[in-house]
Parts: C-alpha cells; structure tokens; sequence
C-alpha cells in the first residue's frame, strides 16, 4: 500500500493543470503560457475523476490522496456513533480508472479506502466505490448510468484536495449534506443554452436505519445493488452566465424507510422517512481571489419511528434525529503570492522539479465562517428523551501552499463552539494540517 501510495505521489507531481496565472502588483493581465496538459472538469465529477472525458487515448487513469491530522480531543464524547465527529487523522487515497468504448459511451469507476484513527488509537477502514457509464448523446442530452456521486452541494462534486481550501471537507457540507455521497442511479445532464446547465437524477434512496443523530442523514448512505423500495429524485440547474461567477440550486427528495416498519400504537407501521434537502450555493473569481457561499435546508419525516427502528437496530440505540435542519457558510480566499513577486512574469527565471513548479506554485491565504444546526426542530414526542446534536459555530482560519498545481500543503485554525445545551463535552479549537494531491 505505502509503494501505491509513494508510486501516484511520484507521478502526480510530474502531472500539471496547465496556464496558470502569475500576476504581479503592477499588472494583473501579465500571465504565463505553459504548454502541458490541463485537467478540466465533467458535469458532476472533480478534476482527477473527470480525465477520461478529455483524454487522447482510449483509457486513462487518474487519483488523489490526501493525508490529514487532527490532533486528538480529549474531552470528546466518543457516543456519538460516527467516527467523522470526532476522528483524530484521515487518510484517503483514490484511483480511477476510464475506458471509452466509443466516442459516445464511456466507462468511469474508482477505487478510494480511507483509514480513519480514533482516540484509542484504532484504527477504522471504509472502501468506497464508484462505476458508471456516461452516454454522450448531445451536449444538451448525455445520460449517466451506475454508482455515482449525486449532484448536490459543492463539494460533492469538487471533493478532491487541491478544489477547496481547508484541510477537511466543511462541516455544513459534511453533517448536513453529507459527502461524498454516492448511489446507483441514473441521471441527464446538459447544457441549455451558453449560459444554464441542468442535472436530473434518480437513485435508490437512503436507509433510515443507519442514521445518527449528530450527523443526521449521513449514516443512511450505502453502496448496494438491487430493486430499490424506493427512489429519490436529485435535480440541479446552473447558471454561468457572469463572468468569474456560477450560482447552482439542487435538491435530494426521497423516501428512506426502504420499506420497513416499526411497531408504534400496538400496530405495525410504514416508515416513510421523507428527505426534503435543498441546497444552492455561489462561487466568484475575481483575480486572485475565490468567494464561496453556500446554503443548505433539510426536513425529515417520521422521525418518531425512525427512533424506534434504531433503538431496535442500531448498536448505539435510538437515535433522536432533528425534523428540520439547516448550515450555510462564506468562505474567501485569495493567492497572495503575485503580491509578494516583483518584476514581470517574463522575466524570472522558470524552475521545476517533480516536486515543484515556479510558475505554478501559489500562496492562498483564506477565512470561513460557517453555521449549521442538525435539531433546529425535534418532533415534540422525542423532546425529552437525550440525544446528542450538532448545533455548531465554526470559524475557520488557514493558508495553502501549492507547491504545483496539483500539490497542496495545507494547514487551518479552527475556533468551534456547540451552542447545544445538551453538550456535555464540547469538541475545543484545533489546529488542522494536511498534505493533497491529483493526478
């Protein structure tokens, strides 16, 4: 595992996104031409999952990995029943694998395994996977058929390091809309006109019985195969059309009792379990500088028997889930090394390594602000009964360091407060580093 690992970092590093900008404080149009390939981006995949749609050959292969530490929380209420609330290091690493069976059809999978260490220095392993098929019928009408990443949110669909600033994914776009969040389906895509692109999915649905509290939806999340009991419909529509910008609006709104029932009333009854989560968020470029906001508000029904399908099923008991949810987030950044440089672009000298590129490399200095509440409403029935929420303030202040485009060292100061009274061991600021690359 460490020689794959070592292997792809040794590789990515020789691989870059392509032009990229090298302003100096006098002249923000002088800019650097260099000639190597360039990453872009499909509809609803990130850049190293999306080469096989601009690849020369018939097949590629692309990754990421990524290497974080948190440092260990000593008061943290290890209760919670999801590891992604309190773990202490993070490694993920991720291989894809593209096949164009014709110029229309094409065949898209990854393989990603992520360690996860918690408190007692255990150590906790998930395999993930990815595999689909993309028929490219028109640029209005392409079709997407298998395991794929749902098009909601931002992040799920720019989840690999070097496409966000902080060193883990935001809480807003973790908690509420859970990433990476992928399940079998279908779903069209396509361009509307030069400046509107849509995506309309359908897919199998969350399972009810897996959800956690402090994460809400998160937990319901599975990779299987077979007749659904019910389905979800996840549609999306952009707009591009001011220059630097692109504002988005989707939504999952589906079932996720999967056909199970519970016994409430000395009666079985159906658990429904309805999802209604909408999402819409902004981005801007503006020279150096990159703002981010985002939105996120969430319903889920039948949350009484979801209760009692998890006390029946759940190792950790029942789980008292928020009826109504909510988080959004600002976030700024900005490249602050073509302020620090002097003198024309044409005139310093060009150095690269495998490890290292003068003209790609960049300083990013960035600020986010983020509010998420997972119980903002609890059915009246569930009130008293105990239960853990995140009901979070986070403030967070950091810096990158691409070294190349597709390399980034990164490190984050993290000021959170739970403003849930029912906290007893409130999780304490942090300091957060990490290591990303694609390639």
């Amino acid at each position: 595992m460490f020689i794959t690992i070592a292997t792809a970092f040794i590789f990515c590093a020789k691989t870059t996104i392509g032009q990229v900008q090298t302003d100096t404080l006098i002249n923000f149009s002088d800019t650097t031409e260099v000639d190597k390939p360039r990453f872009q981006q499909q509809p609803g995949l990130a850049l190293a999952a999306s080469k096989i749609f601009f690849s020369e050959k018939r097949w590629s292969i692309g990754g990421f990995g990524e290497f974080n530490y948190v440092p260990f929380q000593q008061n943290v209420n290890t209760d919670l029943g999801d590891l992604e609330l309190y773990y202490s290091g993070l490694y993920r690493y991720s291989t894809f694998f593209g096949y164009r069976l014709t110029d229309k059809l094409i065949w898209n999978s990854e393989f990603q395994i992520e360690f996860m260490h918690d408190r007692d220095g255990n150590t906790h392993q998930e395999i993930l996977v990815e595999a689909f098929v993309d028929y490219l019928y028109a640029d209005y009408l392409k079709a997407r058929l298998g395991f794929y990443p749902l098009t909601i949110g931002y992040v799920n669909n720019n989840d690999e390091p070097v496409m966000f600033y902080s060193v883990n994914r935001s809480d807003v776009e973790r908690l509420i809309t859970p990433s990476t969040w992928i399940e079998f389906g279908a779903m069209f895509y396509g361009n509307i006109s030069k400046d509107w692109s849509y995506a309309l999915g359908f897919s199998q649905g969350l399972n009810s019985e897996e959800f956690v509290g402090a994460s809400w939806i998160r937990q319901g999340r599975e990779i299987r195969l077979g007749v659904p009991r019910s389905l979800a419909i996840n549609p999306q529509i952009n707009y591009h059309g001011l220059p630097g910008a692109t504002l988005s609006v989707s939504g999952y709104y589906g079932n996720s009792g999967q056909g199970n029932a519970v016994r409430m009333n000395d009666r079985e009854e159906d658990i429904k379990g309805r999802i209604n989560l909408t999402t819409a968020y902004g981005t801007y470029h503006w020279r150096t500088f990159r703002f981010v906001a985002l939105g996120t508000y969430g319903t889920l029904s039948d949350t009484e028997k979801i209760y009692q399908q998890t006390a029946e099923h759940a190792d950790n008991g029942g789980q008292v889930l928020g009826s109504n949810t909510y988080g959004y987030l600002f976030e700024l950044g900005s490249d602050i090394l073509p302020y620090l440089r002097r003198g024309p672009a044409s005139q310093r000298q060009h150095r690269s390594s495998f490890l290292f590129d003068s003209h790609e490399m960049k300083l990013s200095l960035f600020g986010r602000y983020e509010r998420l509440n997972t119980h903002q409403q609890v059915n009246p029935l569930l009130q008293s009964i105990p239960r853990v929420e995140s009901n979070l303030s986070i403030t967070t202040l950091g810096v990158n360091f691409n070294t190349k485009e597709n390399i980034v060292l990164k490190a984050n100061y993290q000021y959170r407060r739970n403003k849930s009274p029912l906290d007893p061991n409130p999780v304490s600021n942090m300091v957060e580093t990490g290591i990303g690359f694609i390639f």
